[in-house]
């Protein structure tokens, strides 16, 4: 792949002995950064022998050394698209969003394809109530030190802990809607019960796994809206409130405060989710 190339930016044009010992002035428009190094436009090679190029590329190598030239300064991307997390909470953090751009189409008719995965683990688990207390819980009573509502993908099902207090033995499922799975211990008695967090109305694209660690285990809850049933049309600049449903159950989209742009492929992690707050990001044009 060629090297881009970009001009090079300094004070002054540069001044050196010809061959035939008088002083050529060279505009810094005859130079040109290609990567890191300084070369001769090929348009001005013409105007020098081979001694005089040797000369005026050592002089210009001489100048970047010590910051006289320079390439021109990169400009900073632009925002493009913004997104937020559609529920509060820390778990937001881990939400990744990718985009894929339509090329060789008209702005506002070019399609954005929008995935999102979202991965919540919950280490060093000593027992259901633990679980209980770290992940939340389906309905939480209100009564202080009780476990507060769950905000990540999973939670943990009110009153289901307490019949055993061993780790459960490891195990991963897809998860369905509406729907708890049993962690049970090695007796077979169950550990806690976890569930989808109760707005989740999907297929397919959410799944748990248990781990254990010697005297505790760890649950990890993963939603990935590419493996949910059902086509998921993309976006346009045009249509952003109209994400398709496996996506929106995550994520809204909106416009940057200076509007919205088509972003490069790219993906976003989300972050300063805490407590009453969501997760934010953005995708840029570059």
């Amino acid at each position: 792949m060629a090297t881009d190339t970009v001009d090079v930016i300094g004070s002054t044009p540069l001044s050196f002995t010809n061959a035939q010992g008088g002083q050529s002035v060279v505009p810094l428009s005859a130079l040109q950064f290609s990567g890191s190094e300084i070369t001769i436009k090929t348009a001005w090679t013409a105007a020098f022998d081979a001694s005089e190029q040797v000369t005026l590329l050592a002089l210009a190598k001489a100048k970047a050394a010590v910051g006289e030239l320079s390439p021109p300064p990169v400009p900073p991307p632009t925002p493009a698209l913004g997104f937020t997390a559609k529920h509060l909470g820390p778990e937001g953090n881990a939400i990744t969003v990718t985009s894929v751009t339509e090329k060789g189409k008209p702005t506002l008719s070019s399609t954005i394809a929008l995935s999102v995965v979202q991965t919540n683990s919950f280490s060093g688990l000593a027992d259901g109530s633990a679980a209980a207390h770290k992940l939340g819980v389906n309905t939480p009573t209100g009564t202080p030190g009780d476990p507060l509502a769950g905000t990540g993908l999973v939670v943990v099902k009110q009153g289901s802990t307490g019949a055993s207090t061993k780790v459960p033995v490891a195990s991963t499922a897809v998860l369905v809607k509406n729907t708890g799975v049993n962690l049970k211990d090695s007796d077979d008695k169950t550990v806690c019960t976890v569930q989808p967090r109760a707005d989740y109305v999907g297929k397919g694209g959410l799944s748990y796994a248990v781990t254990v660690e010697g005297a505790t285990f760890t649950i990890t809850a993963t939603y990935d809206s590419a493996k949910e049933d059902g086509v998921q049309a993309p976006v346009t600049l045009l249509t952003l409130g109209d994400l398709a449903a496996p996506v929106a159950y995550l994520i809204s989209a909106s416009a940057p405060p200076r509007g919205a742009a088509l972003p490069a492929d790219s993906s976003t992690t989300l972050s300063g989710g805490a407590p009453g707050l969501a997760a934010t990001g953005l995708a840029y044009t570059s």
